[in-house]
């Protein structure tokens, strides 16, 4: 890689927001720590130059050089395999939609190398569902809903011994463990402390009507705040 290609490369991740590492850019370009900090200096007198208000900052704490003013708004291929990787270890998604939501980060990325491309095909034609899931993420998404508008709903669930249950809950919130979802919820037919449904059993639910004020505040100042056991 020569002069004029290794810096437009640098600035150009820069000035997208990205915060670089000198040991990890020299690593990646194959240059030594004299040639980057060169680099460095030339872009930090081209910001100077220009008047753009904008400065070259190196943050100590981090050990990173970033432009001032700059917010990243694209994810890094750092970013994307750490994601993606969590994904696939997790085994919470049916393969076609972690394949439609691996295809939307890959989007949102900066831009992904071949070699990193076809690394993660790899990972995810190994990918192995535990059992018959059923559509999680439009699921979790439509009970956050319900969460966030304070919503009374009725559910059909899947118990502990296969049965079909009928629940009025008021869902207070969600969470991810053990390659499951979760929905911490309260049954409003019955006097007690909040109960932990698993999101893969829950078949289907429609609203009944949103919470009053009252019910707000007992229900979700109550028992929303309190640990989970």
């Amino acid at each position: 890689m020569d002069k004029v290609d290794r810096i437009l490369r640098l600035f150009w991740q820069l000035y997208n927001g990205r915060a670089i590492n000198r040991n990890t850019f020299c690593f990646e370009t194959g240059i030594d720590s004299r040639t980057f900090d060169r680099d460095i200096a030339d872009i930090r007198n081209f910001l100077a130059d220009i008047y753009s208000g904008q400065e070259l900052i190196f943050d100590r704490r981090l050990h990173t050089y970033h432009i001032s003013g700059i917010v990243q708004q694209a994810l890094s291929e750092v970013e994307l395999t750490a994601v993606i990787t969590i994904l696939i270890g997790a085994k919470a998604l049916r393969t076609d939609e972690l394949e439609g939501l691996i295809a939307s980060l890959e989007k949102a990325t900066e831009s992904v190398h071949p070699e990193i491309k076809n690394e993660l095909s790899r990972m995810f034609a190994q990918h192995t569902e535990d059992g018959g899931h059923p559509a999680i993420l439009k699921m979790q998404w439509d009970l956050f809903q319900c969460i966030k508008r304070r919503l009374l709903i009725e559910m059909q669930y899947i118990g502990q011994s296969e049965s079909r249950n009928t629940l009025k809950i008021v869902p207070l919130e969600l969470y991810f463990e053990n390659k499951h979802f979760f929905l911490k919820a309260l049954r409003v037919e019955e006097e007690g402390e909040p109960e932990v449904y698993f999101v893969d059993r829950i078949i289907e639910f429609k609203v009944i009507r949103s919470l009053n004020s009252k019910e707000e505040k007992l229900y979700f100042e109550r028992f929303r705040e309190e640990p989970m056991e």
